[in-house]
């Protein structure tokens, strides 16, 4: 009995590593169809009245903040590189880590963006 528990004694520990994913996954999975255009977006900002308008941003805001992540670490692994494999590395690590630092802010601020947009989403929802 005591080999079965040692055996599943790790998914305490991976649920709570992929607990983020989930609920990240559960948000994305209202956004459906092609992600709106630039001109759509501004489109949406000045007209929307109805939890699919706000959804639509939400998913907008999610996206662009997934782009962002995905740019942060992009400079963050450049940085290591330049790290490990440059004698000359002139102002090259603090240039990645201001851009990655710049990323991360705006993937933030992206998320809030697609948070206020779904609670707007639930009020309008229930305004129905």
């Amino acid at each position: 009995m005591k080999s079965i528990l040692k055996n599943f004694a790790f998914v305490p520990a991976l649920l709570l590593a992929f607990a983020p994913s989930f609920a990240s996954a559960q948000n994305m999975m209202q956004c459906q169809g092609p992600t709106p255009t630039t001109k759509e977006v501004k489109a949406l900002i000045v007209s929307a009245k109805t939890a699919e308008d706000h959804n639509k941003l939400a998913c907008y805001f999610r996206a662009e903040a997934r782009a962002e992540d995905a740019k942060a670490k992009y400079h963050v692994e450049m940085s290591k590189l330049y790290v490990e494999n440059t004698n000359e590395k002139h102002d090259m690590v603090a240039h990645c880590k201001q851009f990655a630092d710049e990323a991360r802010k705006a993937a933030e601020s992206d998320n809030q963006l697609a948070a206020e947009h779904q609670k707007m989403a639930e009020t309008a929802s229930q305004a129905k």
